[in-house]
């Protein structure tokens, strides 16, 4: 029987599930070709990194120091970064393969950095991570059980418990972090994904009034009830906007895909 519905925006109480904190994801369509092709995911965003930059994490809380935490969205909850998916278009025909994935995002810890204890924000997906660079000296604990990662790798976990990460390293450590929406949970996908956004902004004031956890959370879910039936309505038509702005960037990138599969035949 699956866990009901859990949102942390909704409760101060740490998850209590009954899965288990990792999940072997590798007979997921599109897993393995993913990890196979890890080299092509690497080289795109070596190239990114050439010109542009990631941006340090927006809820500062959980780090222990600032700027360690730098990630790039590609697509957060529901809502395409078009705008960024065009200089990544091999890593998104590689993860556009995978069914229902809600969100996927490049990201970095800095040498001597830590990522505090936290909880994910819904126990809806399986939250996964590609290894791209992993130095030695890194970890990951969910709830009791500590890992790592393994460059070319898809490390799977149910994010909603208590989790961490360190890199004790003196080198960078990047993934690939991708979440895919557990099946029992697909009728629900857009209401997990704009209660979620709806969280991120709370958050994001929380940087700045933290009080603002200390609010009732059955207080804050009346709050979130505008926030969410308005996101309901704007992450569609704004994909929509952003998609044909970008249409022909975006037609541009999977040219270059195509020609590139020419070239090696």
């Amino acid at each position: 029987m699956p866990n009901k519905l859990w949102f942390s925006l909704y409760t101060n109480k740490k998850y209590r599930g009954h899965e288990k904190p990792y999940v072997d994801v590798s007979a997921i369509t599109g897993i393995k070709e993913l990890e196979q092709n890890d080299h092509l995911l690497l080289s795109e965003l070596n190239t990114y990194l050439k010109k542009q930059t990631l941006h340090s994490h927006f809820n500062t809380m959980m780090v222990e120091k600032p700027e360690v935490w730098k990630v790039q969205g590609l697509r957060g909850w529901g809502l395409e970064r078009y705008e960024k998916q065009i200089y990544f278009p091999e890593t998104m025909r590689l993860l556009n393969a995978i069914p229902n994935v809600t969100s996927i995002s490049i990201n970095l810890i800095e040498p001597h950095s830590k990522v505090k204890p936290h909880s994910g924000d819904t126990n809806a997906i399986i939250r996964c991570h590609l290894g791209l660079k992993i130095p030695p000296d890194c970890g990951l604990r969910v709830n009791e059980e500590t890992t790592t990662w393994q460059e070319g790798k898809v490390l799977g976990f149910i994010d909603a418990f208590e989790h961490e990460a360190w890199n004790n390293s003196g080198e960078t450590r990047i993934i690939i972090l991708f979440d895919i929406l557990k099946p029992e949970y697909l009728r629900k996908k857009r209401w997990i994904c704009a209660t979620v956004r709806t969280a991120f902004f709370i958050q994001r004031l929380g940087n700045f009034f933290p009080g603002l956890y200390k609010i009732e959370r059955g207080f804050l879910k009346i709050v979130a009830l505008p926030f969410i039936l308005f996101l309901l309505i704007k992450i569609p038509i704004r994909n929509k906007a952003y998609q044909i702005r970008h249409k022909k960037n975006l037609v541009k990138s999977h040219k270059t895909i195509n020609i590139g599969r020419l070239k090696k035949r």
